[in-house]
Parts: structure tokens; C-alpha cells; sequence
């Protein structure tokens, strides 16, 4: 059964959300009432947390809320979700808080970084973290949030997948030389919103570059610069290049089985397209079809930031929130994501059975209440903010944690 269907049984009403920028309110969580702590008797603070999402259907928000279910109900706090803007801007994020503010609110999770140096001005005393975004308008030079990162309720976030876009560029460059793949073409989502995978594009065409200075058979990439996808599929037009119709891969630096996979289906489907055309890409869809096909079909490569990393601003905030933050705590930073590296059908049937990656079962979770509770201090005063960094970057959130 989806979340989503379990969620709209424990609330009196469901909201429909036709799409991101949608402002409407989704109250889920468990109960308000103060917790007492395993190991002490004082009770503990409780509060709503907003979670600030960038997406209102799909695999990744339907594990957020089933794990916020699960996190929030142990923690004794209640949380709402709310949507970004659509184009990450500043006032319409700043604008989707305001409109959940009430009196009770404790906390922020963040999947866009858009206006959170506004956000965090008119509510000075709310803890922020992120999840699943580079907060690029903070740590970036010259980021219009930069003062963010100074601010003590500013307590850091995880990326996508690896910070720096050059490292996501040799990641593919890597799988395509790996894989034999002779002529390729690069789709992306537009660099003002993604701005590393621009410099990811510019990495693979380098790395590919410096490879054929040595190879027997060189690799091509086609067109000067990546094809860039204003948040919709690629055009069918696409195909009708004369360089586009014999390609091995398409690399979709974007959510490629949303965004190139229809229409390179159906561009093999109608012959306009090499029939052996391979897709490398980001992101994890849950339709049967597109499940069926990784590693066994049109997507060979799929790489998966790992939905458990919304860990990271729970444990942050929470022990923020006690006044109990680490003591090795001294200042933010976003921190590089791990991948679930999806290259065959045996790991895509492992993610299936074994993961909460498409069912949000909560059984089958990585990083569990029992693990996290080692890196809460509420549980355990010992616990450090170096125990937990190198807890995010470990295998418990690759393939590998899945793997039975």
C-alpha cells in the first residue's frame, strides 16, 4: 500500500496538490505531549517540525513522511509539510513558512535552499536543516543566503549526492568508460537551479577528452553542450538530429527515468532512435515499468541519493531543540550524499525487496530507530558530531546496506 494512502487515513481531510508550488498544509506526526527519555528521567521538548518539500508525489516524498511518521511519533513531536516554490524562489519559500507558522513550530527541514537567510530573519529562534539539496545560496561564494552559514540555528545539510559537481562528472565519465559506450549525449536540468550539474557536464566532456588521448577507440560526445531540460521531458525533436538517431547512452544529469526515458522509448519504439540507446541518470521512480527496467532495459546506470539521509536534519535539529547539540558541534556544513548505485537487476531487486526506497516500509530501513538513537544525545550524551558525519558517509546508506 503507498504512504500517501496510510497517511490520508490518519487525517480528517486530504489535500490534493496539483503541484510543487502548492501552499496547502498536511498536518501528520505523532502526538504533542512531552516524552520521557529512556536513560534520564527529565522530559524532553516537543513542538512541530515543517518539513519543506521539493516534490508532492513519487518515491521520495512517500518515504519522507512515512519516515517523519516514524521519527516524529518517537521523538514526541508533531510536523506539517510544506511546499517549496516551484523555481526555488526566495519570496515564495519564505511565504510557504509564513503561511505554516503557528506558535508551536520548533523546526525547519529544508529540501531548497531558496530565501533561507529571509526565512530565518523573521523567525530567528526556529533551528533549520537541510536534506537532499547542496544549499547552494549558502555555501556558495557570494550566495545570496551566505549569512546563513554563520547563524547557530543553522545546523547544516546533506547533498543530493556528491557536493561538487566535478566529482559527479567523473562518476559518469567513469561508468561510460567503463561500460565501452563510443557515443553519447548529455541532458540536464538548467544550471540556475542545479548549478553543479552544468560543471558535471563540463567534467564528463573533459574526462572523456583526456581518456582518448590514449584510447584505441575514441568515445564521442556529441553537441558542444548538454541538452538542458526546463523541468519537462526531452522533445521528440530531440531524435530527429542526425547525430542523436545512433547513440549508445544518454547521460541524464536530471530525473532521467522522468525526463529522457518516454521519449527515448518511444523514439526506439518508432525507429527514430538506436534501439541499443542506454540511459545513465538520477533518481528513483516508482512505476512498475521503470523498476522492471533498470539493468535489464534502456537504464543501465542509476544513481540514487539515499532517501535515509533525511536522518541527518532530524538528528540535527532535535538535539538542537533538547540543548543538547554535539559538543564537537562548532559550525554548519553541507555534507556530500551517498549514492545507491542501481547497475544491474540483482541491486534493483535487492532495493525492492529489501529497501523502504519504493515502499516506505519502515521495516526495512538502513538507519532504524535503534541505529539512530546512538546518534541522538537525548540517548546517548557520548555521541558526537564526528560519529555522525562519518555514520552519513558510511554504506549504510549505498547499495550495500540492502544487500541480504
Amino acid at each position: 500500500m503507498r504512504v500517501w494512502n496510510k497517511v490520508t487515513k490518519r487525517i480528517a481531510a486530504a489535500v490534493l496538490v496539483s503541484s510543487v508550488a502548492a501552499t496547502a498544509l498536511m498536518g501528520c506526526g505523532g502526538s504533542e505531549a512531552p516524552k520521557e527519555t529512556n536513560n534520564a528521567e527529565e522530559t524532553t521538548k516537543g513542538g512541530k517540525i515543517l518539513l519543506m518539500a521539493n516534490s508532492s508525489s513519487g518515491p521520495m516524498y512517500d518515504f519522507n513522511l512515512a519516515y517523519m511518521d516514524m521519527w516524529t511519533e518517537e521523538l514526541g513531536y508533531t510536523y506539517e509539510v510544506i511546499y517549496g516554490d516551484a523555481a526555488n524562489d526566495p519570496a515564495g519559500n519564505l511565504n510557504a513558512v509564513k503561511n505554516a507558522m503557528t506558535s508551536d513550530v520548533v523546526g525547519l527541514i529544508t529540501m531548497q535552499d531558496g530565501g533561507i537567510t529571509d526565512i530565518m530573519a523573521e523567525y530567528p529562534e526556529l533551528y533549520v536543516a537541510g536534506v537532499g539539496s547542496d544549499m547552494a545560496s549558502v555555501y556558495s561564494e557570494g550566495g545570496a543566503s551566505a549569512a546563513a552559514a554563520e547563524n547557530d540555528h543553522f545546523l547544516g545539510t546533506v547533498a543530493p549526492g556528491y557536493v561538487d559537481g566535478i566529482e559527479v562528472g567523473k562518476m559518469f565519465a567513469k561508468a561510460i568508460e567503463d561500460a565501452g559506450y563510443k557515443k553519447i549525449a548529455v541532458c540536464m536540468s538548467p544550471a540556475f537551479a542545479y548549478p553543479q550539474y552544468a560543471i558535471a557536464d563540463q567534467t564528463i566532456r573533459a574526462e572523456i577528452e583526456a581518456y582518448n588521448e590514449t584510447a584505441e577507440e575514441p568515445i564521442e560526445v556529441v553537441d558542444d553542450e548538454a541538452t538542458v531540460l526546463m523541468f519537462k521531458p526531452l522533445d521528440d525533436t530531440f531524435f530527429n538530429e542526425p547525430d542523436h538517431k545512433d547513440l549508445d547512452a544518454i547521460v541524464g544529469l536530471c530525473g532521467g527515468q522522468m525526463f529522457v526515458y518516454p521519449t527515448l522509448t518511444n523514439a526506439i519504439g518508432n525507429g527514430t532512435a538506436n534501439p541499443d540507446t542506454k540511459l545513465l541518470t538520477l533518481g528513483l521512480e516508482g512505476a512498475d515499468d521503470l523498476v522492471a527496467d533498470v539493468g535489464t532495459g534502456i537504464v543501465q546506470q542509476l544513481y540514487v541519493p539515499n532517501f535515509e539521509e533525511i536522518f541527518f536534519p532530524i538528528v540535527m535539529i532535535d538535539n538542537a531543540i533538547q540543548g543538547k547539540q554535539y559538543s564537537d558541534f562548532t559550525k554548519s556544513e553541507v555534507l556530500d550524499g551517498v549514492y545507491v548505485s542501481i547497475t544491474s537487476d540483482e541491486i534493483m531487486t535487492n532495493i525492492e525487496e529489501n529497501s523502504p526506497l519504493l515502499s516506505a516500509d519502515m521495516s526495512k530501513t538502513s538507519v532504524s530507530i535503534e541505529v539512530g538513537k546512538e546518534y541522538l544525545t537525548r540517548y546517548n550524551p557520548d555521541a558526537t558530531y564526528a560519529d555522525l558525519k562519518e555514520f552519513m558517509a558510511s554504506d549504510a546508506f549505498s547499495e550495500k546496506a540492502y544487500e541480504k
